[in-house]
């Protein structure tokens, strides 16, 4: 996105010149932006004080890093688990033969895509279960 050439101080400058009654076209014309790009930044900033502008600043780049925290987890989440081998000199495990026991210890989203796996690919919502007939 393209970063503006205006500071925050100077778009709420402009800002106050009009509300103590100015005209928006010699504002606009002295500034050399567009009558839509301030009407834009009073809508942005309209009621907004200095200190005010800056902590909504400060939140908008805490909401950046959480966003990327969030899509970071999720890709791991989403990422298939690598499979164990077995140590030198040890046998691997043989498989579970009750379903229910081996899904138990795995994480809730590998339980729910081995159920997927297990009734079709179909799966019917979050807290859906299997029934497993014997």
């Amino acid at each position: 996105m393209r970063r503006s050439q205006f500071t925050e101080s100077e778009i709420l400058h402009l800002i106050r010149e009009a509300d103590s009654g100015v005209p928006v076209g010699e504002i606009c014309s002295t500034a050399q932006v567009s009558l839509r790009t301030f009407y834009r930044w009073k809508r942005r900033f309209g009621g907004l004080s200095a200190p005010a502008v800056m902590q909504m600043k400060e939140l908008e780049a805490e909401n950046r890093r959480l966003r990327a925290l969030v899509s970071n987890l999720s890709e791991r989440l989403h990422r298939p688990a690598p499979a164990e081998s077995p140590l030198p000199g040890e046998l691997p495990h043989p498989p579970e033969r009750n379903p229910a026991r081996a899904t138990s210890h795995l994480q809730p989203a590998r339980a729910s895509v081995l159920a997927a796996e297990r009734c079709g690919g179909a799966v019917v919502g979050r807290f859906a279960s299997v029934r497993i007939t014997r």
